[in-house]
């Protein structure tokens, strides 16, 4: 068998990790309007930053 390569290990994105925390803490005060608007936003920033069209 062969050994796999090792995935390689980048920087996390802080501005996805900042719009993750901030659904995380919109969604802990039920504020449902503010969760949608950070899903929106991160998507819209994955397209254009990390190239993720999806």
């Amino acid at each position: 068998m062969s050994a796999r390569p090792e995935p390689e290990l980048t920087e996390p994105c802080r501005t996805c990790e900042e719009l993750d925390h901030e659904e995380a803490v919109a969604r802990a005060q039920r504020d449902g309007s503010r969760e949608t608007d950070c899903r929106v936003l991160r998507r819209r920033h994955l397209a254009a930053e990390h190239g993720d069209g999806a």
